[in-house]
């Protein structure tokens, strides 16, 4: 049997950039790369259910900076330190029992589905937009006009 691919995104709100913690963020000496790394962590984990962490067989290892350091490739490593403590104390991330960094509200912010979900969903929206009719002004008149006369059918004619 074929593998069954998912595809997962993060959804921001419009109003991402206004939040309060980003915006406080976003004022700090370098926030501009605390929030591309914050926003590389979401997508990083967005099918992990938000943790920094990997599974290998049956053992789930933590993210640690080095690590996180190694998969964005653009954040040296006292960038990674400073942003992690500052999303910690903002309560962007939070430390599970486990040791494992979780992103807060991660549920939220992710959406997915399989491969054979967004065929069949592209596909229902061509044939939805086929089924709706051209209106122009000379349909949408008649249809008006129909519509006040009841002794006159669809096709104009007087019954």
């Amino acid at each position: 049997m074929a593998e069954v691919k998912k595809y997962y995104w993060i959804k921001l709100k419009t109003d991402f950039f206004n939040i309060d913690k980003i915006d406080f963020i976003l004022a700090q000496p370098n926030g501009c790369e605390y929030i591309v790394l914050y926003q590389m962590l979401c997508l990083m984990t967005a099918n992990s259910g938000g943790e920094l962490a990997m599974k290998i067989n049956e053992v789930i290892m933590p993210f640690d900076v080095e690590k996180i350091v190694r998969d964005t490739k653009y954040f040296d490593i006292d960038t990674v330190l400073i942003a992690l403590n500052l999303f910690k104390k903002l309560g962007l991330i939070f430390e599970q029992e486990n040791e494992i960094m979780k992103i807060t509200g991660h549920e939220e912010m992710i959406n997915s589905e399989t491969a054979w979900a967004e065929k069949k969903r592209r596909y229902r929206e061509i044939g939805e937009q086929k089924e709706q009719p051209e209106l122009n002004e000379e349909a949408i008149k008649k249809a008006v006009a129909i519509a006040k006369t009841p002794w006159v059918n669809e096709e104009g004619k007087k019954r």
